[in-house]
């Protein structure tokens, strides 16, 4: 099914709108659409019918009950946890080297984002970055994590850098004062949970600049996003891998820091003082 994900997301670009709004479709509703007719799914995707075959033609299959039928037996093989490990189990059974395997795999990926981000649209990140009043960034589950180090990281370069988190509740009050003058980073990958899907919708309405980094152009909050980040975290396991969105992360952040030197320079003498003064680092 992942095979099948990427070959949507790879022609997303190239397609002419009709065939867009049928990949988003498919993207997001799989599941659900291969219950359908090809009636029924060009209501649902808002396009004709005709258009749902082309795509489906354009994807390699004869027409849509080929299209159902492969992508029926794939579905049988969910994208749990737990089937991902057995599949992952039998792709590295008998190889000879699982630690060289998972480093290319990552080499792989962070190799990708070269074709994946220009330096123009790079830049363009960091632009947003530094340019913005309110930076908020929001990674729920396993994306908290990289969250936190862009948070924590961020904060000695720009002025007001806020972590989104969930805690005693209090989203409004956290949210209260964004608006178009900020920038929202949202971080998720596959699997995407649904709170930050259902935050981040709610917040563009308030009409913030939202950067997406995410696994692909078709996920819930690229699609959300006014500019998305892509980085791949698929390798050979049942986990994925944050090395590559890591990668980005801190190119991201070294190009703020190179930016904003003049300004984070004075700070960060001042910050050395704290730390002799709390006994902070080991000597």
């Amino acid at each position: 099914m992942e095979e099948l994900f990427q070959q949507i997301s790879a022609k997303y670009k190239t397609l002419p709108p009709s065939q867009r709004k049928v990949a988003e479709y498919f993207f997001h509703n799989l599941n659900q659409a291969i219950l359908l007719n090809g009636t029924q799914i060009a209501t649902q995707a808002k396009v004709s019918e005709a258009t749902v075959i082309r795509f489906v033609n354009g994807l390699g299959f004869s027409g849509l009950s080929d299209f159902k039928r492969v992508v029926g037996q794939k579905i049988l093989a969910d994208y749990s946890t737990s089937t991902r490990l057995i599949e992952s189990a039998k792709t590295l059974e008998g190889r000879s080297s699982l630690f060289s395997d998972i480093l290319m795999g990552d080499i792989d990926k962070i190799r990708a984002l070269g074709s994946q981000i220009t330096e123009k649209k790079f830049n363009q990140a960091v632009e947003k970055l530094c340019s913005a009043r309110e930076l908020y960034i929001l990674g729920l589950r396993s994306s908290h994590a990289l969250a936190f180090y862009l948070a924590f990281d961020l904060r000695f370069f720009l002025d007001s850098v806020r972590l989104v988190e969930l805690g005693v509740g209090d989203l409004p009050e956290q949210f209260r004062d964004i608006g178009p003058s900020d920038v929202l980073v949202v971080i998720s990958f596959k699997r995407h949970t649904q709170e930050t899907v259902r935050i981040t919708e709610k917040i563009k309405k308030k009409g913030p600049f939202i950067i997406a980094i995410t696994n692909s152009e078709l996920s819930p909050t690229a699609q959300l996003s006014d500019m998305a980040l892509i980085a791949e975290t698929k390798i050979p396991a049942y986990f994925e891998s944050y090395t590559a969105p890591m990668s980005l992360l801190n190119a991201l952040i070294t190009a703020i820091a190179l930016r904003e030197k003049d300004k984070a320079i004075p700070m960060l003498n001042r910050l050395e003082k704290e730390f002799e003064l709390f006994d902070t680092f080991t000597k």
